[in-house]
């Protein structure tokens, strides 16, 4: 005999994550994060260059133009808020998106877009 479970009763942590449970949640902190901060703008292309692939400090202080010293202070500020996650010592530090930023990537998205039109996110208009 074959049992079948209702799935959609069940729920695991990351389907809490995706159907809005920790939206409040996320979408405040990437607000403070990025939106209303003085850092903000830089943060956002670093989360852009290690959407496209991991990175070290050096990597990033090149394709994006900030000093090296300025890419580990706003990466300090990603790691701290479990945005960003490393692997390595030292030099050798390679930087990737978290897995928290990853479940929460639509959110973040929409910060940008909301930001890039000039407007708060969350308002139709």
């Amino acid at each position: 005999m074959i049992t079948q479970y209702n799935v959609s009763s069940h729920h695991t942590p990351r389907d809490s994550d995706q159907r809005g449970t920790e939206l409040p949640y996320a979408r405040n902190l990437l607000w403070m994060v990025f939106a209303n901060s003085r850092g903000g703008q830089n943060r956002i292309r670093i989360i852009f260059s290690l959407k496209k692939s991991p990175l070290n400090a050096h990597q990033l202080a090149k394709e994006i133009g900030l000093n090296y010293r300025a890419i580990q202070h706003h990466i300090g500020v990603l790691e701290k808020n479990n945005l960003v996650s490393h692997v390595g010592e030292k030099y050798g530090t390679v930087y990737f998106l978290s897995t928290f930023l990853e479940v929460n990537i639509a959110i973040f998205d929409e910060l940008v877009a909301s930001l890039h039109q000039g407007r708060k996110p969350g308002r139709t208009n």
